[in-house]
C-alpha cells in the first residue's frame, strides 16, 4: 500500500497533499503551509535559483515541495528521522524541479524515532563543511533539549558557507509569560523551560541570551528576531524566528 501511496506525484502541481496518513509535520492544509513558509523564509532572505539550502527536519516534504512550486532551480538537501517521510520525498519531487536530495538518519526521537540508533547529542550531520548557503530548521528546537540543540547547532554552523545564513524557529522564553500564550514552560531542565515533564520534548523553549551565547561559540552572528504569535500577541510568525550569519 505504501509503495502504491508514494508513487504518485500529481499533487506536487497542486492537485491535493500527501495522504493524511503520511503526513506528521503539522495540522492544517499542507500546501498552504509550504507556500506561507516559502514567503516568510523570503521576507528576510532572498531564495535565488542555485541557493544551496539544507532543510533539518524536512519531514513529508512541506518546504521543499513548496520551494519546488514557488522557487524552482534551488540546490536543495533535506534530512529527517522519520524514513518513511524520507521515502514519500525521493519518490515525489519531480528531477526537472532541480536539484533535491532527501536523506534519512537514524537519530532517536521520543515521538518520531523511537528505535533510532544515534544519540542526537552525538549527531554529525552528513555534509561536508561549508557545503549550504541557508540552513532552515521549523520547529526542530521546539522539540530539542540544550544537549542536543547545541549538537544540532553546531553542525549547522559548521556545514554553513561564509556568508551564509540559517533561519530557525523556536520558542523564546519570555521573562513573564503572558497569561494568553498557548504554553507556559514552568519546568526546567537544564537552559530548557519545557512545557510538560513527562514529555519534556512536547515543547521547548530556551532564552535570547542562550541563543546568543551559542551564536557566538559556534562563529555565527544573529542578526534579526522575528517575535512569534505564540505569546498571543498579532504577529505574521506562530513561532519565534532567529536569523543567524556566518561571517564572510
Amino acid at each position: 500500500m505504501l509503495s502504491q501511496i508514494v508513487q504518485r506525484t500529481d499533487w506536487l502541481d497542486g492537485d491535493g497533499p500527501p495522504p493524511r496518513v503520511l503526513n506528521y509535520s503539522a495540522d492544517g492544509d499542507f500546501i498552504a503551509q509550504g507556500d506561507a513558509l516559502v514567503r516568510d523564509i523570503s521576507r528576510d532572505i532572498e531564495l535565488a535559483p542555485g541557493l544551496r539550502v539544507l532543510d533539518i527536519g524536512c519531514g513529508i516534504g512541506r518546504l521543499a515541495t513548496a520551494l519546488a512550486r514557488n522557487r524552482p532551480g534551488m540546490d536543495y538537501t533535506g534530512f529527517d528521522v522519520v524514513e518513511y517521510g524520507i521515502r514519500w520525498c525521493q519518490k515525489t519531487i519531480p528531477a526537472e524541479a532541480g536539484h533535491y536530495r532527501f536523506d534519512h538518519v537514524d537519530v532517536f526521537n521520543p515521538f518520531y524515532n523511537p528505535r533510532g540508533r544515534i544519540a542526537p547529542e552525538a549527531f554529525s550531520f552528513p555534509y561536508e563543511p561549508a557545503r549550504f548557503d541557508l540552513a532552515v530548521a521549523i520547529s526542530v528546537y521546539t522539540h530539542l533539549l540544550e544537549a542536543d540543540t547545541r549538537r544540532y547547532f553546531t553542525e549547522a554552523a559548521r556545514c554553513l558557507a561564509p556568508g551564509g545564513y540559517a533561519y530557525f524557529t523556536t520558542f523564546l522564553t519570555p521573562d513573564k509569560v503572558p497569561d494568553a500564550a498557548h504554553f507556559a514552560f514552568p519546568h526546567r531542565i537544564g537552559a530548557a523551560a519545557v512545557e510538560r515533564l513527562e514529555e519534556p520534548e512536547l515543547a521547548v523553549s530556551f532564552t535570547l541570551e542562550f541563543w546568543k551565547d551559542l551564536a557566538a561559540t559556534a562563529g555565527l552572528e544573529l542578526v534579526q528576531v522575528n517575535e512569534g504569535s505564540w505569546t498571543g500577541a498579532t504577529r505574521p510568525d506562530y513561532q519565534d524566528v532567529l536569523i543567524f550569519r556566518k561571517p564572510a
